[in-house]
């Protein structure tokens, strides 16, 4: 009864959370799928996984910018 009580006193989410709600879920999906493919990265891959999850979207910039094995740039 409670819950109920306090959905219909919040009242329906705004759509701009909603979308910022599915944007961090999708980036969380794009990360998780990229180190899954990934054949190395810089540290265990499932501290990466806890961190992308566990801190959205900090965790997959992160993970992005210093977790993945770039190819040397060819000159």
């Amino acid at each position: 009864m409670q819950a109920a009580a306090f959905a219909a006193s919040v009242g329906p989410l705004p759509v701009g959370v909603i979308l910022l709600l599915v944007l961090a879920v999708g980036f969380d999906a794009f990360c998780l799928v990229n180190l899954v493919r990934a054949e190395q990265v810089i540290g265990p891959k499932w501290v990466w996984a806890i961190f992308i999850c566990g801190s959205t979207p900090l965790g997959g910039l992160c993970y992005l910018t210093f977790g993945k094995v770039r190819p040397p740039l060819r000159s």
